[in-house]
């Protein structure tokens, strides 16, 4: 097991190399050792993590007298769980989910929670909903959870209000 100060002068050496490679680089033209030495520490686009409302984006809007469609569209190289998807009502007198219906998703094995059912294009939530006549705006909350598939790192979950006008 690593103390604490190893662990540190090892980190220090990984930085001390990371910044001595970096500077040989811009002195002089890369060599295929100086290419393979900086490619090691440097950060790609591909794998920085996206804010979570471009990781996981939410369109709700309004199909019918009963139906709210709700479309999560997971950004390419991320996965959202089906079994964290629901949704509630806030703040309004009388208003009912009756229903969710969603797709059948892709069975990925997660080291954590074992065999889950995913979804890593976009997914329309069907929402069934019961609401008298009186009620014109409710609130819509959305939850869900999702994962960046590459670098395994999952978000906290998130929760999205959304104000509904109905016909």
């Amino acid at each position: 097991m690593l103390n604490i100060q190893r662990l540190c002068s090892m980190a220090g050496v990984v930085l001390l190399f990371s910044m001595l490679s970096h500077s040989y680089a811009q002195q002089s033209s890369p060599s295929s050792s100086s290419k393979g030495s900086t490619s090691l520490f440097a950060s790609s686009k591909e794998e920085e993590l996206l804010d979570p409302d471009v990781a996981f984006k939410l369109k709700i809007s309004v199909k019918g007298p009963t139906t709210i469609l709700a479309e999560l569209t997971p950004a390419t190289g991320y996965y959202m769980y089906k079994d964290r998807i629901h949704f509630a009502v806030k703040d309004a007198s009388g208003v009912k989910i009756k229903a969710v219906k969603l797709p059948v998703g892709d069975i990925k094995t997660d080291q954590f929670f074992g065999k889950m059912e995913t979804y890593k294009k976009p997914v329309q939530a069907e929402i069934t909903v019961d609401w008298p006549s009186q009620v014109k705006n409710f609130a819509l909350i959305a939850s869900y959870q999702g994962c960046h598939e590459k670098l395994g790192v999952c978000y906290a979950p998130i929760d999205k209000s959304v104000t509904l006008t109905l016909p």
